[in-house]
């Protein structure tokens, strides 16, 4: 069983609560540059993107990690780096197919470790947050 975000791009008004409210639930800060979860606009084009681990089922980013530091979460569903054994190598982040924008999995100067969505422990504040539901949580 993996959960996952899945986002309707199309129903996005570029507010980026998401990106506020994961800051704050998990930095203690309304910074988007410490969200789990990206909105990317392209302004020209009318569009938005969103980046979001997207909890694979043979992950790439785990097979990386050299000490073991990603681990699944039995109870949630969900792919977690445990940040006390990351030793910030990067590996994770290279591996990561869907990570070619750094903005899925990356460096928390912060911590000190690379970080990625964790679904809040399977009660994702973005999702709840989002006003026009183009988040939506899935499970299994």
């Amino acid at each position: 069983m993996i959960s996952r975000i899945e986002s309707d791009d199309e129903r996005c008004i570029w507010c980026r609560s998401c990106e506020l409210v994961c800051s704050l639930h998990h930095e203690g800060e309304c910074n988007p540059a410490f969200s789990r979860i990206r909105i990317s606009l392209n302004l020209f084009k009318s569009e938005a993107e969103s980046h979001v681990c997207k909890q694979c089922e043979d992950p790439e980013c785990l097979k990386a990690c050299p000490v073991e530091a990603i681990r699944m979460d039995e109870e949630n569903g969900i792919y977690i780096i445990l940040e006390s054994e990351c030793t910030a190598c990067g590996l994770c982040a290279e591996a990561c197919p869907y990570n070619s924008k750094k903005k899925i999995l990356f460096f928390n100067p912060a911590r000190k470790v690379y970080v990625k969505c964790d679904l809040c422990s399977g009660n994702p504040q973005c999702v709840q947050i989002c006003p026009s539901k183009a988040l939506r949580y899935v499970v299994g």
